[in-house]
């Protein structure tokens, strides 16, 4: 049934519309049998997830009056779009998230309309695909296929449609440019008429009005500024994000022709040194990667009312700016991030996949991605929220080598000349990478860095010595991307959609041996999730030139999880806690090398204190250890009188000591800083405390030259001896010679512990064994958690492990022991879920004939020399293991909480 207007014409014809999956003749329509669809909406969500390549749409509408003029406008169509009206052919557009009109005067009746739109969906593989600038469709196909991850390339008219009437002068691309002090107004106005036309342009906003005369030819175009020079109205900040209308209105021959309202607001933006001045005040950017990917909507926003929510969750979690994820979002979020304050770092959607050998001047590929460029930013430099763009994101990441052609710079030019001269008023980023890299950046002021990493000592002193490096640059420089992995609640769904991962993990953990329940893991996931991120925003919270950061990501993408919400915006509790607390305006930090420390001893660390905001005077900071039992109270409470805090600044406040407490386990170090007696802000660490190494047991061992475990073993109390029971093989000490050494001491029932090996060590174990390297590549983080056996005392028992082994993690684990994928008496067990799952042991034991033999890959001797708490008790409890066994029991049991009978293991020590 065709849609009836109303007597005006104008208005939306969204609504449902008729379906025809495939490339069929246009002609044939009218004899085929439709679907319905739903526009705006992309097919994938309405049930058509499969279809790649071309569809058809068709609506029928009814006009009563079609005289004067008229404009058809897609405010967006993934990807191409080819539109006929009443068998015209009106035009094609290419581009998948910008606005496009057609001038349909003269092809509309009095009676039924007919339009017709062919959309085309490359896919992933097609030549187009790699000549467009298509965003995240598609992308890392080969890591995260799709589906069930929701990378796909989509289609459809997911964006509304309008019909306008209005005269035969219209006004187009209406640009304020915020200045409070010179506030300057553009606007192209176009006769669409076949006559000359005398106009009258008027334009109110911010208590001014202008009124211009313009002369314009037939069919012909103008482009107007209004000089509106320095203004007094109220600016836009994040605080108070006051927003103005600007009103204009053409008249031909004295009778309306067309108006446009825009929403704008006055403020500046601009870079000195090495800081972004927002209003003249220096501001550290505290962002959060969005990439517009829901579970309903898919590759869509969603509602008003569902944009609302997630700005305000990012808000309420501290952060001050989203980075819009290579795509032009729907302009409602850019509406909703202006009225609530919140700032906005803009991703155009130049990215992989693409075709490297073409991205020079004169291509396809390039003209799309200036022309894709050039929508989004006229579309959006309105927005006062937008202060950032970035002009493409880590091209050159699947071709090695790229960044160094003559061609990439002449593209990373011309792109960024693109975004600079339609918007000279906000700063833009040529190619968001992931090292500052300045010999490759040509033409922006702004350097970034995409460090992933983990809750690891050796990486976060990594970090430490990456920020340092380029404090001296002179520049901008902004951890554009970073963060790590928490799984979600994985609740078991009746009617599970196609990215569930439900199953996948549930699955994963069984085989993985976890002894307890899924949501227990989940739960200690997020927990690890959060202290990594947050210590790696203190690494760059103290650097004073780190211009800010971008935590990787708002809501988790399935199966990328290193979101703080899960995708249907649920908060992962424990991680978003730790944001909280990173995000606070004035962060006191301790610079702590290990949160492993022996029992009674005095923790000694560096103070830093971030300020990013105004002054403060009187300021004191105390540390004291939550519960702290049997710890003299001169000694279990510190403070420090600070005095004044700088504004915008990091400042580095000496070392502050403690004592740990007497009883060994988990305990919270808390940091206070009050101003004027005022609690202004709160820190906490979690300390692990173990008690002091002791380990009197007689060990032989069989080392090479060089090697420190002697002196480690010594350092726990470890006597060595020839005719010891318990040989140990010390770290990097597997060879031919050594293995030998081993297979005889296990053949006459001895005990043989072989501490870290290297990969390459595996052909010589006495027992079959592969080792595999721990990577983390894509950000995916190794969870390690320990099992119901009691032979490492100084780890929780059945738990996932958050920084307390953050300073001996291993390289690489086993992933097959014997004929089996673990050893007889697993302790410690590793496991990587999707992309690139890993699941191995990193602690065991196993029975060779008589012998015993216990394998490690914590590399625990040179921090164990080095004093290393951590590596000093699990070095103890590893040779009390060997010399003092605990028998072994395991029992199975089967935990049916999600009804599928998976297979749990639990492991008890015998009474």
């Amino acid at each position: 049934m065709p849609v009836h207007l109303d007597e005006h014409g104008s208005g939306s014809l969204n609504g449902t519309w008729e379906f025809y999956p495939g490339d069929h003749d246009r002609s044939a329509l009218p004899t085929l049998q439709p679907d319905q669809i739903t526009v705006p909406g992309l097919w994938e969500a309405q049930g058509h997830l499969e279809l790649d390549g071309v569809a058809w749409y068709r609506l029928r509408f009814v006009l009563a009056d079609a005289s004067g003029w008229w404009t058809l406008r897609f405010a967006a169509v993934m990807d191409v779009a080819e539109v006929w009206l009443n068998d015209h052919p009106l035009g094609r557009h290419e581009h998948p998230f910008t606005p496009f009109e057609f001038a349909i005067t003269g092809h509309l009746v009095a009676a039924e309309n007919v339009l017709e739109v062919r959309v085309t969906d490359p896919p992933v593989d097609d030549p187009f695909h790699l000549r467009s600038a298509h965003g995240k469709q598609g992308w890392a196909n080969h890591v995260f296929p799709s589906p069930p991850n929701l990378y796909l390339t989509y289609g459809g008219i997911w964006q509304g449609v309008t019909l306008r009437r209005h005269g035969p002068v219209v006004a187009r691309d209406l640009f304020i440019d915020s200045d409070p002090d010179d506030l300057t107004v553009r606007v192209e106005l176009v006769n669409t008429s076949a006559s000359a036309v005398l106009a009258t342009v008027g334009l109110r906003a911010v208590d001014m009005v202008a009124e211009r005369a313009v002369e314009l030819p037939p069919g012909g175009t103008q482009t107007l500024t209004f000089a509106l020079g320095a203004t007094e109205a109220a600016r836009w900040s994040p605080e108070e994000p006051t927003l103005h209308d600007a009103l204009l209105d053409v008249r031909v021959d004295g009778a309306p022709a067309d108006s446009q309202r825009v929403r704008f607001g006055l403020r500046t933006v601009r870079l000195d040194g090495t800081r972004m001045l927002l209003n003249g005040e220096p501001y550290r950017m505290k962002s959060v990667l969005v990439q517009g990917f829901r579970a309903e909507e898919l590759y869509a926003e969603g509602t008003r009312e569902a944009i609302v929510a997630e700005v305000l969750a990012a808000r309420d979690l501290g952060f001050t700016m989203l980075r819009l994820h290579i795509k032009a979002f729907d302009p409602v979020y850019l509406d909703v991030c202006d009225e609530l304050g919140m700032l906005v770092h803009c991703d155009l959607p130049v990215a992989e996949p693409i075709a490297h050998e073409e991205i020079g001047d004169g291509t396809e590929l390039s003209r799309r991605c200036v022309d894709a460029i050039g929508e989004q930013v006229r579309r959006d430099r309105n927005h006062p929220g937008i202060v950032l763009w970035s002009a493409m994101n880590e091209l050159g990441l699947d071709r090695d080598g790229v960044r160094e052609w003559d061609i990439y710079e002449q593209f990373a030019r011309t792109l960024y000349a693109a975004v600079s001269d339609l918007d000279p008023t906000r700063p833009a980023i040529e190619n968001d990478w992931m090292e500052p890299d300045p010999k490759r950046v040509f033409c922006s002021p702004i350097l970034t860095a995409h460090w992933y990493g983990r809750l690891h000592a050796d990486y976060l002193e990594r970090l430490e010595r990456q920020a340092a490096e380029w404090k001296d640059i002179g520049k901008p420089l902004y951890v554009t991307e970073f963060g790590d992995w928490g799984l979600p609640d994985l609740p078991l769904l009746p009617n599970a959609p196609f990215w569930d991962s439900h199953d996948l993990y549930a699955a994963g953990l069984a085989a993985a041996r976890w002894p307890a329940t899924i949501a227990r893991f989940v739960r200690e996931t997020q927990r690890y999730q959060g202290l990594s991120d947050r210590l790696q925003i203190e690494v760059f919270r103290r650097h004073d030139h780190v211009g800010g950061y971008c935590l990787t990501e708002l809501t988790d993408v399935p199966h990328e999880l290193n979101g703080l919400l899960d995708l249907h915006r649920r908060p992962k509790q424990f991680a978003v806690e730790e944001i909280r607390r990173a995000n606070q305006m004035v962060l006191p930090m301790l610079r702590l090398t290990n949160l492993a420390v022996s029992a009674g001893d005095v923790l000694a660390a560096s103070l830093h204190i971030s300020n990013d905001g105004g002054p403060l005077d009187d300021v004191e900071v105390s540390l004291r250890f939550g519960g702290a039992v049997n710890v003299p109270r001169d000694e279990s409470v510190v403070d420090l009188r600070v005095g004044g805090l700088p504004p915008h600044a990091v400042t580095a406040n000496g070392r502050l000591s403690i004592r740990v407490p007497q009883v060994a386990g988990n305990h919270d170090l808390l940091v206070e800083l009050r101003s004027g007696g005022r609690l202004v802000s709160q820190n906490r660490y979690p300390i692990h405390v173990v008690s002091h190494p002791s380990a009197p047991y007689d060990v032989s061992l069989a080392g090479v030259v060089g090697d420190r475990t002697a002196e480690a073993l010594e350092q726990v109390g470890a006597r060595l001896r020839d005719d010891a029971v318990v040989l140990v093989v010390g770290e990097a000490a597997l060879d031919s010679g050594t293995s030998a050494r081993a297979r005889e001491h296990l053949a006459r029932g001895g005990t043989v512990l072989v501490l870290a090996q290297e990969v390459e060590a595996a052909l010589h174990f006495p027992v079959a064994a592969r080792l595999s390297a721990v990577e983390t590549a894509w950000g995916s983080s190794v969870f390690h958690f320990t099992i119901g056996a009691a032979a490492l005392p100084s780890l929780p028992r059945r738990d996932v492990l958050v920084g307390e082994e953050s300073t001996v993690q291993a390289r690489s684990v086993f992933v097959e022991v014997g004929d089996r994928p673990f050893p007889d008496e697993p302790v410690v067990i590793a496991y990587k879920p999707v992309p690139g799952s890993l699941t191995g042991t990193v602690v065991g034991g196993h029975r060779v004939g008589d012998g015993r033999l216990l394998l490690c890959q914590y590399r625990l001797v040179r921090q164990a020399v080095a004093g290393d708490a951590g590596a000093r008790g699990l070095l103890a409890d590893l040779v009390t293991w060997a010399a003092a066994p605990r028998p072994p029991t395991r029992s199975e049991r089967t935990v049916k909480d999600d009804g599928r009978g998976l297979t749990y293991y639990s492991y008890e020590p015998t009474s």
